[in-house]
């Protein structure tokens, strides 16, 4: 299956016309991730659902009004915040990276679509103890692998008004001071796996 094929396939089945830029930033995470290892994905369609699920999504449902800024803790390959900004022109976001090479990825992918002018890209650790973000604080923190979803909670709630946890359909129970204020279910469409958004606020 084509790049455009499976773009376009995963658009379909989640009921969102494709935004301008997704194909493009496609191109641009293929074309590192066969020098650098960026995803695990092996197959296009893999490599659509991993920059562009969670985000459809969130597109699809509204879960984000702008103006509004959003902080990405671990981005790595910079989804789903990168696709969501290509959605709305009307959003902003920093994305922590500690690592080097993905964050030099970012800065590139943002600069070729556009983004720079409504992305931050910060290359460092976030402190569990005591997390320091600049900017902060954002509307929405959210972090798709980096922590544990339990882990995760304390750590954006000090950095943003809404925290959301990204998990395999699994519950998480909130620490005191936080309540869940809305979630989200879906599959994984070329596997049937389950998939949830967690929403939580103060």
């Amino acid at each position: 299956m084509s790049a455009a094929e499976a773009i376009g396939r995963l658009c379909e089945e989640v009921g969102l016309a494709e935004p301008e830029g997704w194909a493009a930033y496609f191109d641009i995470a293929q074309a590192w991730d066969a020098r650098t290892d960026l995803t695990s994905a092996s197959t296009n369609t893999e490599l659509a659902e991993i920059l562009f699920l969670d985000a459809a999504q969130v597109i699809r449902r509204e879960w984000i009004e702008g103006p509004a800024s959003l902080v990405d803790v671990g981005a790595g390959v910079g989804a789903p915040t990168i696709p969501i900004l290509l959605a709305d022109a009307t959003l902003r976001a920093t994305l922590v990276e500690p690592r080097r090479i993905r964050t030099t990825f970012l800065r590139t992918a943002a600069g070729a679509l556009g983004l720079s002018n409504r992305t931050t890209m910060l290359e460092q650790k976030v402190d569990p103890a005591n997390p320091i973000v600049d900017s902060a604080p954002f509307g929405v923190a959210l972090s798709r692998a980096t922590f544990a979803p339990k882990d995760w909670l304390p750590i954006g709630a000090q950095l943003a008004d809404e925290v959301w946890v990204l998990t395999a359909g699994t519950d998480v129970d909130p620490p005191p001071g936080l309540v869940l204020a809305r979630r989200m279910d879906y599959e994984v469409p070329s596997s049937g796996a389950p998939r949830c958004i967690l929403s939580y606020r103060r």
